[in-house]
């Protein structure tokens, strides 16, 4: 098949299955047999490996049975339910390591390992020993109430023998028996894709004949229920009958390496699909210590293995425009199989690396994919003696604008307001799932209504003003239309802090983006405090940050985009500082109190304090009522001030 052919065929496919997933999941109305969606889903798993420059950011294979259904309740997690930092080599666990070292005694580190299920990620609630709710990971943030399709798998019992409140998390997946059997009947490209399609199911007959397992491997809030270490975590639930890997096992530093040359030769022959192993710190308690960053936790890595090196020739040298500016060059290379897919296109990263490796059109190089979406080429496979690589990029590949090099930064530029490619892909950064989650607003969307309906991110919320003509552009209609412009609608009560991560700003990631929302309550008060010295002070807030923040506002565009958020969004959750009384102060709240917790939350939260889940060293009081259980023991434990309401309110006079 031409290249042509098969990009117009993808989009084609995508366009279609995302509509009759639109159909099946909130309609509840398919209009197709299932034997003739999954021939087109498989067609299109076959052609994205074939020609993977050619996937789109909105395709159904991303995401299977993941559209989001408004049948499905959402549900904000307590905790985020965080992915793992993955590991290639043993150099990246000796680096996990060192870090882990730095902040918790050598007598406290040692870990559990256990296999790294291909599954879909489950949050179970107990109360009272029953299972109440059960939930998606969904972004982190917010998942699905999939509680009634939960019931269906036989090993996860609906009651224990634990009256206290409780959260388990773990993995649901199929076995490749049960695998084989299911795919009798249907077509699914593997069986993660199977038990997430299941698991999103409406009819929980379904859900119930197709039998998928399930493993839990994390206890929430620990210190709650007395336990201290992982391997008693697993052993707390294993007494409650709730699943668990039987591979699981504590080791030593020294041990580790073996470990894991160990386990590579059985993970194969597991009745389920594994792909890694799960390193934890075994201490829960240094956990909280050693933090996460915004997307990862510390105290854990998932070690990977069988990364493929395959070789090929650069045919053509390409370059891309992303949404800051950044320029990537793309090496376009005759097809060869890398982890079973056909791969057509690597990154070549930037012009500094394309100069160091000597690389040029005609090479033979290395390519690994290593986890990553974009396979990438490590190396020439044969070094030359001799100066040649590929000449450096003048011109921004979309507005043909004269590229810019700043000071001590190896990328390129084009820094054009104008420039299409940028503008579309902020537009769509900003409608992301991460970010405002606008169902239905995914790449090939932004493209078709850009620039006409839209150009700037601030139009996205004009849109409704062009229903008439949105309709009937192909592909589209009146119900796919509507449900996009629902969907934009209802992002405007998120938080403040994460409308400001999605506008893309260089240095602000999910974390700074908290951060700063912890000192402003919306854009305005940002504008007005031009020095940003409320930041200045801000721990982990360091000058870059600043600096871009600063660039950022004191761009006309931007501080227009700026006033026009806060006069459409009404930012959730954000709790005003009213005073410093509780300044640098944290605090930990349990047990029976006379007001419910969120009454003392906001009540700390506007004196300019912190609450914290757990007590830890670095707690200033524990605020205990009655019935207080855990906590309380540790507090006193650890030297921590307990006070009681009265006490409590008399901090406030002072």
């Amino acid at each position: 098949m031409e290249s042509k052919n098969a990009k117009e065929l993808i989009k084609s496919l995508v366009d279609k299955i995302n509509q009759w997933n639109y159909e099946y999941y909130q309609l509840n109305k398919p209009s197709v047999s299932d034997l003739e969606y999954d021939k087109a889903l498989w067609e299109l798993e076959k052609l994205e490996k074939e020609y993977p420059e050619f996937v789109l950011d909105d395709s159904p294979t991303f995401k299977l049975g993941s559209f989001a259904s408004e049948k499905f309740t959402k549900f904000i997690h307590k905790k985020p339910m965080l992915s793992l930092a993955k590991a290639y080599s043993y150099d990246d666990i000796k680096s996990f390591i060192n870090n882990i070292s730095k902040i918790v005694p050598a007598e406290r580190i040692n870990f559990n390992i256990e296999p790294k299920v291909d599954g879909l990620s489950i949050a179970l609630h107990y109360k009272k020993g029953k299972l109440v709710k059960a939930v998606t990971r969904g972004d982190g943030t917010e998942g699905e109430d999939v509680t009634e399709n939960i019931y269906q798998i036989k090993s996860i019992p609906k009651l224990i023998n634990y009256l206290n409140d409780l959260e388990v998390r773990g993995e649901v997946f199929i076995s490749k028996d049960n695998f084989k059997k299911i795919n009798e009947s249907n077509n699914f490209a593997n069986a993660r894709n199977a038990a997430s399609g299941t698991l999103r199911q409406l009819d929980s007959t379904i859900v119930a004949k197709r039998n998928l397992s399930a493993f839990l491997y994390e206890v929430v809030e620990p210190e709650m229920h007395n336990i201290n270490y992982q391997n008693e975590a697993l052993e707390f639930m294993k007494k409650l009958n709730i699943p668990t890997n039987p591979f699981s096992k504590v080791v030593e530093i020294e041990e580790l390496e073996e470990a894991i040359s160990d386990f590579a030769e059985i993970k194969n022959k597991l009745d389920y699909d594994s792909d890694g192993l799960v390193i934890k710190l075994n201490d829960l308690q240094m956990w909280e210590k050693l933090g996460k960053t915004s997307k990862f936790p510390k105290h854990s890595i998932a070690f990977k293995y069988d990364v493929e090196v395959a070789s090929s020739t650069i045919v053509d040298i390409l370059t891309s425009v992303g949404r800051t500016g950044k320029i990537t060059y793309i090496a376009n290379i005759h097809p060869v199989i890398l982890n079973q897919t056909s791969v057509r296109a690597a990154t070549l990263h930037n012009h500094n690396f394309i100069k160091d490796m000597n690389i040029n059109i005609n090479d033979e190089v290395n390519i690994i994919k290593a986890g990553e979406i974009i396979p990438k080429v490590i190396s020439l496979k044969n070094s030359k003696n001799y100066v040649d690589y590929y000449k450096k990029a003048t011109n921004c590949p979309s507005c043909n604008s004269e590229l810019i090099e700043f000071e001590g930064i190896v990328d390129q530029f084009c820094t054009n307001d104008e420039c299409p490619e940028k503008n579309v892909n902020n537009i769509y950064h900003f409608a992301s799932r991460n970010c405002m989650n606008i169902v239905g607003l995914g790449l090939s969307t932004v493209k078709d209504f850009y620039p006409k309906f839209i150009k700037k991110i601030k139009d996205i919320f004009s849109l409704y003003k062009y229903k008439s003509e949105l309709i009937l552009l192909p592909r589209y209609g009146e119900q796919k239309v509507d449900n996009i412009l629902n969907s934009i609608e209802s992002v405007k009560n998120k938080a403040f802090s994460k409308v400001l991560f999605a506008l893309g700003i260089k240095h602000i990631g999910q974390r700074a983006a908290k951060l700063i929302s912890d000192n402003y309550v919306n854009f305005a008060e940002i504008l007005n405090d031009s020095e940003l010295s409320k930041l200045k002070s801000t721990k982990n807030i360091g000058p870059k940050i600043i600096e871009s923040l600063t660039e950022y506002i004191n761009n006309p565009l931007n501080k227009d985009l700026l006033i026009y958020l806060d006069s459409i969004f009404n930012y959730e959750g954000k709790t005003k500082a009213i005073s410093n009384i509780f300044s640098g102060y944290s605090f930990v709240i349990t047990g029976t109190l006379s007001e419910p917790r969120s009454h003392f939350v906001k009540i700390i939260e506007e004196n300019s304090g912190s609450v914290s889940a757990s007590v830890s060293g670095r707690t200033s009081y524990v605020l205990a009522g009655s019935e207080a259980g855990s906590k309380l023991e540790k507090a006193y434990k650890l030297g921590v001030k307990v006070i009681n309401e009265e006490q409590f309110y008399k901090l406030l006079e002072h």
